[in-house]
């Protein structure tokens, strides 16, 4: 005799959550808005049904909730509950009411410099945190910065291994570790991972807010993951007018090829963001 699995959609309740409408989904999970039991809204992932046995998935899962619950900073988006109900696998989050930001570049053809900086500094601010507790996030990309209404934006999708001096490239344990348009040069080439290599993504992330289109594109994945290697990025200054030349040199700086060559820290280019949000000067020699 075979278990009916758990209905998971509109109008179905998991673990006192009411389920309203699909917001998003990955490879392994779909991600709801909820109403829990005392009507307020949040976003409820879920972990697919076919996933709920694989132990490696099950762990991936809730050592994602784990470090969410972790970072604990104003720029990541809240973790209020892991569990299971009845088979189901969930997490329940704080629900964002604005678009990923991904959503919002495919309508648009870039964003105002000033309006992608700020999205840019609470990204690094909530990311420099995770950096000081021991976690490294390897896959930031506008699809992993929510947004809500108001234009504060929220860091997701904390997929991490918590000690960062051990992780290598773009395969940890076999598994591909972030999306090729973001990833940094040692993601691409195996080479150990740092700080570094999310201050490269979240350079990535800018330039495409800034730019309206990533660093690289190419037909195919070795393509792409070859350019992040060998290609020098087009300045941003020669695609965007009046773009101010401090920012131009400061995504160049965060998307050097060598972690060496790259700000020392994801609170320092935080920092040289501001100045330049502000209108200091900013010196930031590539």
């Amino acid at each position: 005799m075979t278990t009916k699995k758990k209905t998971i959609g509109p109008g179905e309740s998991v673990a006192d959550h009411e389920i309203l409408r699909r917001v998003g989904e990955g490879a392994r999970g779909v991600v709801f808005q909820a109403k829990n039991a005392e009507g307020r809204l949040r976003a409820l992932k879920i972990l697919r049904p076919e996933f709920a046995k694989d132990d490696t998935a099950v762990g991936e899962f809730r050592e994602e909730a784990r470090a969410t619950a972790a970072v604990q900073h104003e720029s990541v988006v809240s973790m209020y509950e892991c569990g299971v109900d009845h088979g189901v696998h969930y997490i329940s989050m704080e629900f964002v009411d604005g678009p990923p930001l991904d959503r919002l570049l495919a309508e648009r053809k870039g964003l105002s410099w000033k309006t992608a900086v700020r999205v840019a500094i609470q990204a690094a601010d909530a990311l420099g945190h995770a950096h000081d507790i021991g976690y490294l996030h390897r896959d930031i990309k506008p699809g992993n910065i929510l947004l809500y209404s108001d234009g504060t934006a929220r860091v997701t999708d904390f997929g991490i291994v918590k000690d960062i001096r051990t992780l290598r490239g773009f395969l940890v344990n076999g598994k591909k570790v972030g999306t090729a348009a973001y990833a940094s040069p040692e993601q691409c080439t195996g080479k150990r991972l740092g700080p570094a290599t999310d201050l490269y993504s979240l350079g990535a992330t800018l330039y495409h807010m800034v730019c309206g289109r990533p660093p690289f594109v190419a037909e195919n994945r070795k393509m792409l993951l070859a350019k992040h290697v060998r290609t020098q990025p087009v300045p941003p200054s020669r695609l965007v007018k009046n773009l101010p030349r401090p920012l131009s040199n400061a995504l160049e700086r965060s998307l050097a090829k060598s972690p060496m060559a790259r700000f020392p820290s994801m609170d320092n280019f935080a920092a040289t963001l501001r100045m330049i949000l502000e209108g200091r000067v900013a010196i930031v020699p590539s």
